[in-house]
C-alpha cells in the first residue's frame, strides 16, 4: 500500500520532458522524499530542496563536504547540518502565507537538470480573497564552489497592500551559532557563524540581497524603483533565536512585480581568523564587480552545466522516460563530483540526506568512479586522491587489526579511520552485531582495482607512479595478512563478509578471494612497470614503505594458490564454503517484484541459512573482471545466482542489468534497468527520504554504457559488443580514452565511431576484432551473426 501511494504521488514525475523533475501540489506525506529528489549542490555544498517556509514533516538540511561532528551515541562521526540559507517567509497585510491555511491555487516545483536550477511557482488566495503570484528560484553554483543564490518574485494579482518578506539564515537548534557583524560592516547583508559540536571547524554563511521592482506604469522607467516608492521600502536586519535575517516591508501595488535576489557565500575552516577574513574579502570582491550579480553568476553557472552536459553526452532515442532517468542520474553525479575529491569524497547518499551519516563506502570507487573515469577523468583523479590522502588512516586501521599494509575503512569520513558501527539496536530492542568494519575487507582491493582501471583508461602515469602505486602495494600487503595456508596447500580467507551481507563471517567468499588475487596481480604488474620505466621512483617508493623483493615473490607464489571453488561440470562458483548446502528458497513466492528486503520477509536467521543473497557477489566479480572469464562461465553463474538474489540493496539491479544485457537476456536487462532507474525517482525501495542513492546513479550509467552499449575495458583499448533493447531506437554516448574523446552512435545492427583528439585509439567491435581509429575520421561497423568493420 505504501509503495502504491508513493507511486501515485510521484505520477507527475513521469512526464515526457527529459530535463525536468516537476513536483505538483503539496503533500506532507511525501515531502521528505521530494526534498531528496530535487536536492542540489556542487560537491562542496549540498542542500535538500525543502519548502522555504518550513513545514512539518519537512527535513531541511545543508551539508558541507568534509564538515563532520561526533555523533551523540558513540565516537563515530556524521555530517554536520549547517545553517539553512534557504529560509523565506511572506506576509500579505499581517497574514503569514501558510500552505496549511492559505488556499493553494497552483503549486509546482521544477528541477531544471540541464541548468542546475530549481524554481517554485505558486499562486495563493488568502482569507481576504487577495491573490498573490510567487516564484522562488535557487541554485548552488557549479562555477564557484562557495556561491549559492536565491531569488523571490512577488506579484499581487488583485490588490494593493502591505507586504513583508523575511529572508535569512536559520541556525535554530544547532550548537554554537552566532552572528558575525564584522563581515558586513557596510550593512549590506547578514552573516552567521557556526562551530559544530565537538569540532574546531568554523562554518560561515553570508547573505547579501538586492530589492528591485518592475512597475509597468508611467512613474517607472527602465525597471528602476521610482524615488517616492523607494522611500517607503523599510529594510532591516535582525538576529534572534539563532536566526539572522533581512526584512523588507513596503506597500505593494496591484499588478506590479517585486523581486529580492540574494547572494549566499559559504566557507569552512579550522582557523577562525583566516576563515572570517577570507569570507569577508570574498564577499567584498563579489560586490565590487557586476552590480547585477544574480544574472551574471547565473549565466556562468548555466555555462558550466552546459560544458558538463556536452562532455557527458548520453542520448537515448525512442524512450523519453529512460532519457529522463539517466539525465537524473548524471545530474546527481555531476553535482556530487565537481568540487569533491582530494581530502573529501562522495558519500553514499551524497550531500542530500542524513542516511549513512555522510560516510564514504566502496560505492564511490566501484559504482560512481567509472562515470568520472570515462567522462571527467580529472574528477576521477581527485576522488582517488582522497584515498591517497587518507592512506595514513588506512595504515592505522591495519595496525589496530594487527595486519600489515593499509586497510581502508568500510565507512570513512575525512581521516580514513573506520567509522562503521559495531552494533545497532533493532526496532524490537534487539542488539545486532555489525561485522562490516572488521570483516568486509574487500574494500581495500576494490580501491586498488579502481586505481588500476583509472590508469588503464587515462594513461595517467603521474598519478599511478606518485600516488596510486603506494596504495596498490600497501593494500596487497594487507591482503597478504588476510591469508592463511591450510593443510590442503591452498591459501584461505576465513570469517569474511562479501558484498552479500546476508551471509556474514563465511569462509572463502569467492568475491573477496578473487579481488584479493587481482590486487596481487596488479601489484606485480605495477612493480614490473615501474622498474622498467620509472626505476628511480620505484626505488624511492621501496625505501619509503620498506618494500622488499621477497614480498613480491611471495605474492607471485600465493596468487595462484588462493582457494576458489568452482564446480567443474556446471562451471558455477560456490559463493563461499558450504553455500551449495544451504536451503533454496523460491523468492518469487514471497515478493514477485523483489522490492521488499528478504531478510525482512524471512527474518535474519532463516535468510542466513538459505541461498537467498542480498546483492551480486559471484556475479559482481564476473562483471568487474569479465575479460578473464568465458561467456559460458558467466552465463552459467548468472543463471544460477540471479534467481537467488533478493536485491535488498540499491547496488544490485544495475549490475544485473549489465550482465543480462551482455548475455542477450534483453527483457531481464531492461526490467533491471527500470528497477535501478526508479530507486529514487519512484522511491521503489521506500527510503529515498534519506538522500539520493549515489551508487544506483553510477550503476545506471554503467548499465547503459557497459551493458546496452556493451563496452569492455582492456589494457590496449576499448571493446564494444552492444545489445540495444527493443524499447530504444538507438543510443549515443561519449567516453574518453587516454585523453581522446570517442563518440559513438549505436543502432540495433550498426555502430558509428568518431575520435576527437590528436591520437589514434584502439577499438574492437566484438571480441578480438581490433582496429586503430585515427582522429577526425568516422568509422562504422555492422552486425549480421556477429560484428564486422565496414
Amino acid at each position: 500500500m505504501f509503495l502504491k501511494q508513493i507511486t501515485e504521488n510521484y505520477s507527475n514525475i513521469a512526464d515526457d520532458n527529459p530535463w525536468f523533475v516537476i513536483i505538483e501540489g503539496f503533500d506532507p506525506m511525501t515531502e521528505r522524499e521530494m526534498e531528496s529528489l530535487q536536492s542540489f549542490g556542487n560537491g562542496y555544498i549540498g542542500t535538500r530542496n525543502s519548502l522555504e517556509e518550513l513545514y512539518e514533516p519537512c527535513n531541511p538540511a545543508t551539508f558541507l563536504a568534509g564538515v563532520y561532528k561526533p555523533t551523540d551515541v558513540n565516537s563515530n562521526e556524521e555530517l554536520a547540518i549547517i545553517p539553512d540559507w534557504t529560509r523565506i517567509q511572506i506576509y500579505i497585510g499581517n497574514e503569514l502565507i501558510d500552505l496549511n491555511t492559505t488556499e493553494l491555487l497552483d503549486h509546482k516545483r521544477y528541477l531544471d537538470m540541464k541548468k542546475g536550477i530549481l524554481s517554485r511557482k505558486w499562486k495563493v488566495k488568502d482569507a481576504n480573497d487577495r491573490i498573490t503570484n510567487i516564484e522562488i528560484t535557487k541554485f548552488i553554483s557549479l562555477a564557484d564552489k562557495h556561491l549559492a543564490f536565491k531569488s523571490l518574485t512577488i506579484k499581487p494579482e488583485n490588490y494593493t497592500d502591505k507586504i513583508k518578506v523575511i529572508s535569512g539564515i536559520d541556525g535554530q537548534d544547532m550548537e554554537l551559532v552566532f552572528p558575525l557583524p564584522e563581515i558586513n560592516k557596510s550593512g549590506n547583508g547578514i552573516s552567521l557563524g557556526m562551530i559544530p559540536k565537538g569540532t574546531n571547524q568554523l562554518v560561515i554563511v553570508n547573505q547579501t540581497s538586492k530589492f528591485s521592482c518592475d512597475q509597468q506604469s508611467p512613474k517607472s522607467q527602465n525597471n528602476k524603483i521610482p524615488e517616492p516608492l523607494m522611500e517607503h521600502i523599510n529594510h532591516n536586519t535582525y538576529y534572534k533565536d539563532q536566526i539572522n535575517y533581512e526584512e523588507w516591508e513596503w506597500i505593494a501595488e496591484y499588478d506590479c512585480e517585486y523581486s529580492i535576489c540574494s547572494l549566499i557565500t559559504i566557507f569552512s575552516g579550522i582557523n577562525n581568523e583566516i576563515t572570517i577574513n577570507t569570507s569577508k574579502e570574498y564577499m567584498e570582491n563579489i560586490l565590487q564587480g557586476d552590480n547585477n550579480f544574480y544574472t551574471s553568476f547565473q549565466e556562468s553557472h548555466i555555462q558550466c552545466w552546459n560544458n558538463h552536459w556536452n562532455n557527458a553526452n548520453l542520448i537515448i532515442t525512442g524512450d523519453s522516460h529512460a532519457q529522463k532517468c539517466i539525465n537524473f542520474a548524471m545530474y546527481h553525479l555531476i553535482n556530487s563530483g565537481k568540487y569533491s575529491g582530494n581530502y573529501i569524497s562522495i558519500p553514499a547518499r551524497n550531500l542530500s540526506g542524513e542516511a549513512y551519516k555522510g560516510h564514504i563506502f566502496w560505492d564511490t570507487e566501484i559504482y560512481m568512479l567509472p562515470f568520472f573515469i570515462l567522462t571527467y577523468p580529472e574528477i576521477a583523479r581527485q576522488l582517488l586522491m582522497y584515498r591517497y590522502n587518507t592512506l595514513p588512516g588506512a595504515r592505522k586501521n591495519a595496525e589496530l587489526e594487527e595486519f600489515k599494509g593499509a586497510s581502508f575503512a568500510w565507512e570513512s569520513t575525512d581521516n580514513g579511520l573506520e567509522e562503521a558501527p559495531t552494533e545497532v539496536i533493532s526496532p524490537f530492542g534487539e542488539k545486532i552485531n555489525i561485522y562490516t568494519s572488521e570483516y568486509e575487507n574487500h574494500i581495500s582491493p576494490d580501491i586498488a582495482y579502481a586505481i588500476w582501471q583509472y590508469w588503464q583508461v587515462t594513461g595517467d602515469d603521474d598519478f599511478l607512479v606518485n600516488f596510486g602505486s603506494e596504495i596498490i602495494l600497501e593494500t596487497a600487503r594487507f591482503c597478504e595478512s588476510l591469508m592463511s595456508q591450510s593443510e590442503d596447500g591452498y591459501y584461505h580467507i576465513y570469517d569474511a563478509v562479501g558484498p552479500d551481507e546476508y551471509h556474514e563471517l563465511v569462509d572463502d567468499n569467492a568475491y573477496t578471494n578473487i579481488i584479493v588475487r587481482h590486487n596481487f596481480e596488479i601489484a606485480l604488474k605495477l612493480a614490473k612497470f615501474m622498474k622498467t620505466k620509472y626505476k628511480d621512483k620505484y626505488e624511492r617508493l621501496q625505501e619509503k614503505i620498506r618494500l622488499e623483493d621477497k614480498e613480491l615473490e611471495f605474492w607471485s607464489e600465493i596468487k595462484d594458490k588462493i582457494y576458489i571453488k568452482q564446480d567443474p561440470e556446471t562451471k558455477v562458483y560456490e559463493q563461499f564454503t558450504g553455500y551449495f548446502d544451504l536451503e533454496f528458497i523460491n523468492i518469487h513466492e514471497y515478493d514477485e517484484n523483489r522490492i521488499t528486503p528478504m531478510d525482512v520477509i524471512l527474518g535474519r536467521e532463516r535468510t542466513r541459512e538459505s541461498q537467498v543473497i542480498k546483492q551480486p557477489d559471484v556475479i559482481m566479480f564476473l562483471y568487474l573482471l569479465a575479460n578473464k572469464y568465458s561467456k559460458e562461465t558467466i552465463e552459467a553463474n548468472y543463471d544460477f545466482y540471479e534467481p537467488r538474489t533478493g536485491h535488498g540493496s540499491s547496488l544490485s539491479p544495475s549490475i544485473h542489468s549489465i550482465m543480462a544485457a551482455r548475455l542477450g537476456k534483453m527483457d531481464q536487462a531492461y526490467n533491471y534497468f527500470k528497477q535501478a532507474a526508479e530507486i529514487d525517482l519512484y522511491n521503489n525501495m521506500g527510503n529515498a527520504s534519506g538522500g539520493i542513492h549515489m551508487a544506483a546513479m553510477g550503476g545506471l550509467w554503467q548499465a547503459i554504457v557497459m551493458g546496452f552499449g556493451g563496452m569492455y575495458i582492456y589494457d590496449q583499448g576499448l571493446m564494444f559488443d552492444p545489445h540495444v533493447p527493443d524499447q530504444w531506437a538507438g543510443l549515443e554516448f561519449s567516453v574518453y580514452w587516454h585523453k581522446q574523446k570517442v563518440n559513438l552512435k549505436i543502432k540495433k545492427e550498426e555502430i558509428t565511431f568518431e575520435i576527437i583528439g590528436n591520437k589514434a585509439v584502439n577499438l574492437s567491435i566484438g571480441p578480438d576484432n581490433w582496429r586503430k581509429l585515427e582522429p577526425d575520421n568516422k568509422y562504422s561497423a555492422y552486425k549480421t551473426h556477429k560484428w564486422f568493420w565496414r
